[in-house]
């Protein structure tokens, strides 16, 4: 009876030991693999900014980057540079005929579907493509993926609706909408991009 009650004691303590060094493996983040490294973009319609024929790049003018030198981002330029790794990369992208239009605006506005991306700018090519998106409607442009970057790398994140574009923004701003203090809003948001170093 006594050995049994020590095999038993035993094992639950064996068990308990294993449970232990499972759980400890599974929440313990290695830092070397870049967790918790991430960059949170947001472009604000900040004025009216027509599109142009072509390729537009997204200036994101609200910031915020915990990315331990892995992400960075010049806002002049809108170009991100990412050191190697693995990134998991999301974001949407909208251009729109506007809000608030006359009859005779809106009567003028037409389809022009398009499209947002990622661009390598190194390799010269589409990293990451997103949905298919039409300012006739103002919705966004969808875009999910994940990146293997080898070496240091330049990229933009960018929106095309083709070559006519007449009367299509990237930016809306209008100074009579007021936060409740009585502010102009700026609350309006055209593209956003999360990057998340794996």
């Amino acid at each position: 009876m006594m050995q049994a009650m020590q095999a038993h004691t035993v094992g639950v303590v064996l068990m308990l030991c294993v449970l232990a060094s499972c759980q400890s493996t599974l929440v313990s983040p290695d830092p070397g693999k870049g967790n918790g490294a991430y960059g949170m973009f947001t472009e604000r319609g900040l004025s009216n900014l027509p599109m142009k024929p072509g390729t537009n790049v997204r200036v994101f003018n609200d910031v915020y980057l915990d990315a331990r030198d892995y992400i960075k981002y010049d806002k002049s330029t809108g170009y991100l540079t990412l050191e190697p790794g693995t990134y998991r990369v999301d974001g949407w992208s909208l251009t729109t005929f506007g809000w608030q239009l006359t009859p005779a605006q809106q009567a003028a506005a037409y389809s022009a579907p398009g499209y947002a991306f990622l661009w390598n700018v190194e390799a010269n090519k589409i990293e990451v493509l997103a949905s298919l998106q039409d300012p006739l409607y103002s919705l966004p442009s969808n875009m999910h993926g994940v990146i293997n970057v080898s070496k240091r790398t330049q990229f933009f994140f960018a929106h095309q609706n083709g070559n006519e574009v007449t009367g299509i923004s990237l930016q809306l701003y209008d100074p009579a909408i007021k936060l409740p203090d009585g502010t102009p809003s700026t609350s309006h948001a055209f593209a956003q991009l999360v990057i998340e170093r794996l």
